[in-house]
């Protein structure tokens, strides 16, 4: 069973470095189309403040659309930063309170945004990559880096570890044979190598990589979230460059 308190700790420690972060200017645009550092900030209020208070804007499904957060974002466009600071640490505060008696991690989550049909575990999750996603954002943006070695970091490289296979098989469309294979160096390393077998599915596999594509974890992280192209980061490839290529360009599981 998930032990949910890992997830619950990852989120509290993204939320205390986000509102520890002190840019000296909020209105700097990020890697998200459109969004500045505050309006990533504006996000997060929106997230937190479904989770606590709920709403009555139920869309349902496994994903949140991105028009609702977009749409919740522009709601808070005009509240200026130190008030999205103090709402944040409220909200992260009543939502902690009442995570201090965990769930069952395959309940159904009640007060999930849009409403999406998710057990706690994919919840809580999920909330974690969001928030910790978000804080790498505003870094980024503001020239304020650090947080690669947090709990959220290892959750999310850990998540979007687990979906290669779908981003081999399924993204990129990689023939039968092909054979690739990660090496993540840094703070959350990883060496993950995914085939193709005979019946055209990517899985784990010892085999031979006939290419191999190496970054460190903020790249890693860049690419699975979507945050930006192959060309957007440093990345080494070796051997069969146009599946590397083809793959590094499918990497985003997430936006």
């Amino acid at each position: 069973m998930t032990d949910l308190s890992l997830y619950v700790a990852a989120w509290r420690q993204s939320a205390a470095a986000v509102l520890a972060l002190e840019p000296a200017d909020w209105d700097v645009p990020t890697d998200l189309p459109g969004w500045t550092a505050k309006d990533v900030l504006a996000h997060l209020v929106h997230l937190e403040r479904v989770m606590v208070e709920g709403e009555t804007d139920v869309i349902g499904g496994g994903s949140v659309p991105a028009d609702y957060t977009n749409a919740g974002v522009a709601a808070l466009r005009d509240v200026p930063v130190e008030q999205l600071r103090a709402d944040l640490a409220d909200l992260v505060a009543r939502r902690a309170k009442t995570l201090e008696e965990l769930p069952d991690p395959q309940a159904a989550a009640v007060n999930t945004p849009a409403g999406v049909e998710w057990t706690w575990d994919v919840a809580l999750r999920n909330r974690v990559i969001d928030l910790w996603s978000h804080e790498q954002d505003i870094r980024r943006a503001v020239g304020l880096p650090g947080g690669l070695d947090a709990l959220g970091a290892q959750v999310t490289v850990g998540t979007f570890a687990a979906a290669l296979p779908y981003v081999l098989g399924r993204k990129a469309g990689a023939p039968v044979g092909s054979v690739v294979r990660w090496v993540v160096t840094g703070p959350v390393p990883l060496d993950s190598t995914v085939g193709v077998g005979d019946d055209g599915r990517a899985r784990r596999t010892d085999a031979e990589p006939t290419a191999t594509v190496r970054m460190d974890t903020e790249a890693f992280a860049i690419l699975a979230a979507g945050r930006r192209g192959p060309d957007g980061v440093e990345v080494e490839i070796d051997g069969d460059r146009e599946l590397a290529e083809r793959v590094l360009g499918a990497m985003a599981v997430t936006t």
